[in-house]
């Protein structure tokens, strides 16, 4: 992840599911990168940090997809959407 951090000039967001969260990524370490959590069918993901996205379908139905697609939140508002943009 420092590479990738390294090489880009920028904070990777990671992105987990919340088992593999709850048992690998809840360390301190990694508190200071965003998370892009993956957590189907309930209503909010179950992990013990705060989030910045949430993958909580990966049936959805959206005009000009044809096929079931992955559907996501934004965990805040514009300011949050802003924070993730590489400038």
């Amino acid at each position: 992840i420092l590479r990738l951090e390294e090489h880009y000039g920028v904070k990777p967001i990671i992105y987990s599911y919340t088992k593999f969260h709850n048992k690998y990524l809840d360390e301190p370490f990694f508190n200071s990168y965003d998370m892009w959590i993956a957590h189907y069918y309930v209503n909010s993901p179950d992990i013990s940090r705060n989030w910045k996205l949430w993958q909580f379908s990966d049936i959805g139905r959206l005009p000009g997809i044809k096929e079931k697609t992955d559907i996501n939140v934004l965990n805040g508002g514009t300011e949050a959407l802003q924070e993730l943009l590489i400038k």
